[in-house]
């Protein structure tokens, strides 16, 4: 590989870094102002967080990182596939794992 791909590849790995960083830190602002300042639900606040938190990433990613040209719908709709599996699984792993007794 190339000095010029090399480059390339660790600005596009720092890039995709940074973009899901930030979106971390978008989940855990969103669930605090869900939870600490509307009041809702703590499966409520998750779920929105974690759709702010996708739709940033997906979104910055592709335009920035990636460059992608392929068809949105399409990859969004393999993201939501994903998350559908995903969400449950955290959602009830979250609730098992708070109410586990030590």
């Amino acid at each position: 590989m190339g000095t010029v791909n090399r480059r390339t590849e660790l600005l596009r790995s720092l890039k995709f870094t940074l973009f899901s960083a930030s979106a971390g830190l978008i989940q855990i602002g969103a669930f605090a102002l869900c939870n600490d300042v509307i009041r809702l639900p703590a499966w409520l606040g998750y779920l929105i967080a974690l759709v702010l938190s996708v739709l940033w990433n997906f979104t910055l990613n592709r335009r920035y990182t990636f460059r992608s040209a392929a068809s949105v719908p399409r990859a969004m709709a393999l993201v939501a596939l994903f998350y559908l599996v995903f969400t449950p699984c955290t959602t009830w792993l979250e609730h098992w794992l708070t109410d586990v007794q030590l």
